[in-house]
């Protein structure tokens, strides 16, 4: 499933075209194969009013599936803002009006683009990068080195304060590229999905030509939205990513 997910744009597309023509190819079968069985006998047909029953189920899928991939983009978001922040206020402290220490700016600059082409280009944030942990322990080790000169104690705080949020927020965002839908969310959607086209050609079984266009409006209906959903599914990859180069944008 998780290849699925991570399409990029035209064969996502193909794939959905392939999947929406194969769906309402089967579902018109099923509708002229059940309009046999109405000619001879039209009380096998079920009422069109048991359409909601699966309807509703495919619909409250649907809704779960997307507040799960919204809830987490949100939340990649965040934490998008909240190590931007992180790495902004440590580069201020190391300025000339505070700490004085070109050297902590230098290395949250080489945190930053090893962030950016290691872990997050590289790996897509599935998991940590060695030459991210090496920049984090350069910058700990000069912020130890600060700790034990001369500067004022509150800024000393300040700033360990602030490397801790540097490493929450990663290992959040870690830990968000590591999380998906739950799979067996998709394989129910799929199913409801399949398992809806089915009910409208069987109810519709007595009007052939009122469910060919019941199941097209159907069968486009559930194709754009499935594929709406797979390319946000993952915040980090497929078409709808984060870029990393929000870490260079400035808070305003």
């Amino acid at each position: 499933m998780s290849y699925f997910l991570n399409l990029a744009l035209v064969p996502s597309i193909l794939l959905f075209l392939v999947f929406g023509l194969a769906l309402f190819t089967m579902t018109y079968w099923v509708l002229c194969l059940f309009a046999r069985f109405a000619r001879t006998d039209a009380l096998v047909i079920p009422l069109g009013a048991f359409i909601g029953t699966i309807a509703t189920s495919w619909a409250l899928s649907l809704g779960f599936v997307a507040a799960d991939i919204w809830t987490l983009h949100a939340k990649a978001d965040q934490e998008l803002t909240s190590e931007r922040s992180a790495i902004n206020r440590l580069i201020g402290n190391a300025e000339a009006e505070v700490l004085n220490r070109p050297d902590l700016e230098a290395a949250m600059e080489f945190y930053r683009e090893k962030v950016i082409s290691d872990e997050w280009g590289a790996n897509g944030n599935l998991h940590p990068a060695a030459s991210v942990e090496q920049a984090l322990q350069k910058i700990r080790i000069i912020i130890m080195d600060i700790a034990e000169g001369d500067a004022p104690a509150p800024i000393i705080n300040q700033t360990v304060a602030i490397f801790n949020d540097l490493q929450e927020t990663r290992d959040v965002r870690l830990a968000i590229a590591s999380t998906t839908v739950n799979q067996y969310k998709w394989y129910m959607l799929l199913t409801l999905t399949i398992l809806t086209s089915l009910t409208i050609a069987v109810t519709h079984a007595d009007r052939t030509r009122a469910g060919s266009i019941a199941i097209f409006l159907y069968v486009l209906a559930a194709t754009t939205s499935l594929w709406l959903l797979t390319v946000h599914a993952s915040p980090y990859a497929g078409i709808e990513t984060i870029e990393p180069s929000g870490l260079y944008l400035n808070l305003t």
